[in-house]
């Protein structure tokens, strides 16, 4: 307690010194303006977190393919249309009916089983005609296929979803990374300029110039910032591990990596071949017109009454005792031949055909596009890329020392640096286009552009 009443006179007495011998503004014409330090402390870098994790896209994607809960439920549903196969394949139950008297008048018996009394028994077992069981095995079996078609399908969209995720959330920690190099800078450069400031070396304008710059690199910041946590929680949610929760991820992402994205030497011929044979949208449509097809058999067989056999013993109700006698019955198609469902069959099975040949146009149409479009963010990066970027970061410091030295103007030196930004970060934003664009095309391929050919 003593110690702490020591330390409270000591920061008591420090701050009265200081306020009676600190500084004065020696130009109390000059208007005070908010100090560096503030706007530091106002924009104080908030992309922080105690725990990193770097995170390939290998990792990611077998995390991915092991955690993830649509995949996971798509599963389900695989394993519920295979269930679906073994109840199409199973017999009907044979029915029993048993006849038994309340009251025997002769014996004055109540439910009497014995040979006195009346007991009757029948037996039958219903047997589907015209092929209906195995054709519900087939349409089973072909849902069980679509199923699975569904199941690669829903895979194909969350792995292009993963993996434009992954590479958004590398490119925005990029230009984080710009923001956190360019902004100490400006920092530096107004707190200078502040000094010269309150000696009248420089205009009012020109200072609220270079704090309206740093403003804007600050709000950009912000808006990148926010991109980045959205696209980590997004991230997180598709990988569906625990671990990575309390983790800040840093997606790694490498040149030879990025080679891999290369596309100039791709056929669109080639290309559309490869997405009729591979794409699952493509081919649970393909099989969805099977399928029908089969259910338009099943329907016409519906037609064709089924048959129960069966067995009856009678004992003392029938013209002699203790009667055996074998049973028939089916139903007479006199009214009901299954007109409707047949016509419904029929209906679908067209549409379906045309929705087969509308997305085999899609396909087509898809994949050419997100070629022509890959090719373009190509050509463009590769103009861009090696020199025109190196060239701006370069000049970048130049261009901040020579301000410092008065020999460019505040407003070269704005105008340089707002164009330096801007270049920068269109730059690292073509990058993510051109990796988008490619992963895009390898959507509409129903595979990757690396596995063509093999």
């Amino acid at each position: 307690m003593h110690s702490y009443k020591c330390a409270v006179i000591f920061a008591t007495a420090t701050y009265l010194f200081l306020t009676i011998t600190g500084p004065r503004n020696v130009n109390p014409s000059v208007p005070k303006l908010e100090s560096t330090e503030v706007l530091e402390q106002n924009s104080r870098e908030d992309m922080t977190f105690l725990l990193k994790r770097k995170l390939s896209l290998r990792e990611a994607e077998e995390l991915f393919l092991k955690n993830n809960l649509s995949l996971i439920s798509s599963k389900f549903e695989i394993e519920a249309k295979k269930a679906e196969i073994l109840q199409a394949g199973l017999w009907d139950n044979p029915n029993i009916a048993i006849d038994q008297n309340v009251y025997n008048p002769g014996t004055g018996k109540y439910f009497d089983t014995t040979k006195n009394g009346e007991t009757a028994i029948q037996i039958q077992q219903l047997f589907l005609m015209a092929g209906k069981r195995d054709k519900r095995i087939r349409l089973a079996k072909w849902n069980k296929e679509i199923s699975e078609q569904i199941f690669y399908d829903t895979l194909r969209s969350l792995k292009l979803e993963l993996r434009t995720t992954f590479f958004q959330l590398y490119f925005a920690r990029q230009s984080v990374e710009f923001y956190k190099e360019s902004i100490p800078s400006i920092r530096k450069t107004i707190s200078g300029a502040e000094n010269v400031y309150q000696n009248r070396n420089i205009l009012l304008s020109e200072l609220l110039r270079l704090k309206s710059l740093l403003f804007r690199l600050e709000n950009d910041r912000s808006k990148i910032a926010q991109i980045v946590y959205e696209k980590e929680a997004a991230l997180k949610v598709l990988l569906n591990e625990q671990s990575t929760l309390e983790y800040e991820i840093f997606p790694e992402f490498t040149e030879h990596a990025d080679s891999e994205y290369s596309i100039h030497s791709l056929d669109a011929k080639e290309m559309i071949k490869s997405a009729i044979e591979h794409r699952p949208d493509l081919k649970s449509l393909e099989l969805s017109v099977k399928a029908e097809q089969t259910n338009l058999s099943l329907q016409k067989a519906m037609v064709i009454p089924d048959l129960s056999l069966g067995g009856s013993w009678d004992r003392a109700g029938n013209y002699i005792n203790n009667y055996y006698g074998f049973t028939v019955s089916t139903s007479i198609p006199l009214f009901d031949r299954n007109q409707g469902n047949i016509k419904s069959s029929e209906m679908i099975l067209n549409s379906r055909k045309v929705a087969y040949e509308e997305q085999l146009l899609k396909v087509n149409t898809e994949v050419r596009a997100a070629l022509e479009i890959a090719r373009d963010k190509e050509r463009l990066l590769k103009n861009y890329r090696n020199s025109f970027t190196k060239d701006y970061k370069s000049l970048a410091g130049l261009m901040i020392e020579n301000y410092r030295k008065k020999y460019i103007t505040i407003l070269e030196f704005a105008d340089f640096f707002e164009s330096y930004s801007d270049s920068t970060l269109n730059m690292i934003r073509l990058q993510s286009d051109r990796i988008e664009a490619a992963e895009s095309l390898n959507f509409s391929i129903g595979k990757t552009v690396t596995e063509l050919g093999k």
